[in-house]
């Protein structure tokens, strides 16, 4: 497949991209692209021009910032992987980022651009001629969800490996665009809605990844973070599901992908955990509440009952390991 013809611009600061960005119509981000570039081959995305932000500097790095860990939004997948201190300190995240799809997409993807992946659909994410017999989706610009069966919806589920992991870290994001810098929780970034699933304005650049030091791994205390998925195939696909777990003392966090609209963090299955210790028993006993209070619909080919199944097995599995 060849890519539809579009403006190319190489901004060398993060001030430039900002401002290209904002004045050249329909223009959008890159970095690796291997998200981007397969939906622009597909048709499914067709932006005018792209903005390509691997020669901003102000996007590359790990480093320590008031407390915490800032890392860079241009910061490969490959080197999360690697880096020595967060995988001491920060495991969940770089068991997530050496899963995701192969080493070519390690190489090339980044940090951000996992966080902002596309959500995806067994309807959408196809090419023209697959969707040519039939009446487009709401999100490829038709008036109805094949999905739900429903008008004015749409259900593409997220399927991106690291966000479950930074949501149970505690981890906020940082863009910048022509209003300035701001700053706010993970979950924000996400809408909740298939069609349009990130609340980013069309300008702005996620700049860093910030996760506070009481989500690091602490060797004298019994706990840490992990991060297990479930794949068609291990060395390539996204999750069917994906599950992250972190554990303090008493104080337990989970976070799943693959399942809604957005990676959700597990609030009733949260609750059920609250201050009372990991075991064995707890675990078999709140795993079954791993799917409440999602919306699970068939964007792939697996039933939903499948997913809700996986859900609770993935739980005790990454909640297991931290025993």
């Amino acid at each position: 497949m060849r890519l539809p013809r579009f403006e190319y611009y190489q901004p060398g600061s993060l001030a430039e991209a900002v401002t290209m960005l904002s004045q050249v119509p329909g223009a959008r981000p890159v970095a690796g692209g291997t998200d981007l570039l397969v939906n622009m081959k597909h048709r499914v995305e067709q932006p005018a021009a792209l903005v390509s932000l691997t020669r901003v500097s102000e996007l590359a790095g790990v480093r320590l910032e008031d407390g915490a860990t800032v890392i860079g939004g241009g910061v490969t997948l490959k080197h999360v992987q690697h880096d020595e201190g967060l995988k001491a300190r920060f495991p969940a995240l770089t068991q997530a980022a050496s899963v995701v799809g192969s080493y070519r997409h390690q190489t090339m993807g980044t940090l951000a651009g996992n966080l902002l992946q596309n959500t995806r659909c067994r309807f959408f994410n196809q090419s023209v001629e697959w969707r040519s017999v039939r009446a487009l989706c709401y999100k490829a610009g038709g008036d109805y969800c094949h999905v739900m069966k429903k008008e004015g919806v749409c259900f593409c589920t997220y399927h991106g490996d690291t966000a479950a992991a930074l949501l149970v870290l505690d981890a906020e994001v940082r863009v910048e665009g022509p209003d300035g810098v701001r700053q706010f929780p993970l979950a924000q970034l996400y809408s909740g809605e298939g069609k349009a699933p990130l609340s980013l304005g069309s300008a702005e650049v996620l700049t860093a990844v910030i996760i506070p030091d009481s989500s690091a791994t602490d060797g004298d205390t019994a706990g840490g973070s992990t991060y297990v998925k479930h794949a068609l195939r291990g060395a390539i696909d996204f999750p069917i599901v994906g599950a992250a777990v972190w554990r303090n003392g008493d104080a337990t966090r989970v976070a799943f992908t693959g399942v809604d609209r957005s990676p959700l963090r597990a609030t009733v299955l949260e609750e059920a955990l609250a201050g009372r210790a990991l075991t064995p028993a707890v675990i078999e006993e709140v795993a079954p509440l791993a799917p409440k209070g999602v919306t699970i619909t068939r964007t792939t080919v697996q039933p939903g009952s499948f997913k809700r199944e996986l859900m609770s097995a993935l739980f005790a599995r990454a909640a297991g390991s931290l025993l």
